[in-house]
């Protein structure tokens, strides 16, 4: 299966000038830099970028149409968030492959859930999208996987804390969305490209 990928570097117009690492671990970075844009070509925008790896975000439904989604404690927030499984793409971002990104989401979806595609089921690519664009580079590839069934016990890694998977109806989820009980991007933004596309 191929799809597009995610390329910033293909941007014309855009011309990084200055890029100063202020700090990294392994899993984010935070650079100073100065770019010119399309619009603003006599002096460089200084901005800091926090770079990430890039990530993928799957919306698993059952044969019986229920999602399965996942509460999930956020540090960041002190919340546990319901949200649907997703994982970082463990490579530089100019080594992504649609291979690779295929490979994470069905392991993501395995690691956090129990779950795997059902014989004869699908993973449908719904493109991507950028979680925080105004401070970071991230972007997260969108799936939807149909059906799925349960074939082994949720192992998520040692930093991650998960509960029990939730089964939720398509009616439930959209009043949860409605009601601001569902508030992660990732979450989100797969309802609103499988709305988008009519098949939710």
């Amino acid at each position: 299966m191929t799809f597009p990928l995610f390329h910033q570097q293909s941007r014309d117009g855009w011309q990084t000038v200055k890029d100063e690492r202020l700090f990294a671990n392994p899993h984010i970075s935070v650079d100073r830099v100065e770019v010119l844009t399309p619009h603003r070509r006599e002096q460089p925008v200084p901005w800091l970028v926090v770079k990430r790896k890039a990530a993928v975000a799957i919306a698993p439904v059952t044969e019986s149409g229920e999602f399965v989604m996942i509460p999930q404690e956020r540090i960041p927030v002190a919340e546990e968030c319901l949200e649907f499984p997703a994982g970082q793409i463990d490579c530089p971002v100019e080594d992504v492959t649609c291979d690779l990104v295929i490979d994470t989401a069905l392991r993501e979806l395995a690691e956090e859930t129990g779950y795997a595609l059902a014989p004869g089921g699908k993973l449908e690519p719904l493109g991507w999208f950028l979680p925080s664009q105004g401070f970071t580079d991230e972007h997260v590839y969108l799936f939807k996987a149909e059906p799925v069934c349960v074939v082994s016990r949720p192992s998520p890694d040692g930093s991650e804390h998960i509960s029990p998977v939730r089964l939720v109806s398509s009616g439930d989820l959209r009043r949860m969305i409605a009601a601001n009980e569902i508030t992660t991007a990732l979450t989100l933004a797969l309802y609103a490209r499988m709305a988008a596309k009519g098949s939710i």
